[in-house]
């Protein structure tokens, strides 16, 4: 019996310390009804990188988790909304943690790469996608003003920009924003 719990505990510590460490809230515009939001989920569940979704019609958002260890792609995301025949209107990325929102420092989590803007230092859970295409030209270019780093230009990691990052998925930085 001892070594049955304690497989048991082996194997849940091992697939809670590799499971995914955020989930993401997207908000869409254009939906008018049920179908409106039947389709948009229909269109995302083709990506491989998201586990579950749930919609919220009231709200027309979904809440979408991810697989474990998957490079979550949020160009991709975006991709599937706007084949559907609607528009990103703002994603919300939750952790699990506390990060420590520094403006202008990147951060490693489960190898995506975010790269966080702040107006203060503090610790939060909760941030706003504010890459180029997510965002308000005039935002944008607000934001611009604050990082030296070219990746928030490209949204792609680069030694020339960013410190080295070892286990990335993929060469893509994305770009958060503290909510508070």
């Amino acid at each position: 019996m001892k070594k049955i719990l304690i497989t048991l505990s082996l194997i849940l510590i091992f697939n809670y310390g590799y499971s995914q460490s955020f989930y993401t809230n997207l908000k869409a515009t254009g939906l008018t009804c049920a179908m409106c939001s039947y389709s948009t989920q229909k269109s995302l569940e083709k990506l491989d990188f998201i586990k579950s979704i749930t919609p919220d019609l009231e709200a027309t958002s979904f809440k979408l988790e991810f697989k474990d260890d998957a490079f979550v792609d949020f160009d991709l995301i975006q991709e599937k909304v706007e084949d559907a025949g609607f528009f990103v209107g703002s994603i919300e990325i939750v952790f699990n943690d506390n990060l420590k929102a520094e403006n202008d420092e990147h951060n490693l989590i489960n190898e995506n790469l975010f790269h966080i803007f702040s107006d203060q230092n503090v610790e939060t859970n909760v941030f706003t996608l504010v890459d180029k295409n997510f965002i308000r030209k005039k935002d944008y270019e607000i934001i611009s003003g604050k990082t030296s780093h070219s990746c928030y230009e490209t949204g792609v990691h680069t030694a020339s920009c960013c410190s080295k990052h070892d286990n990335l998925k993929s060469n893509k930085v994305f770009h958060i924003k503290s909510s508070l």
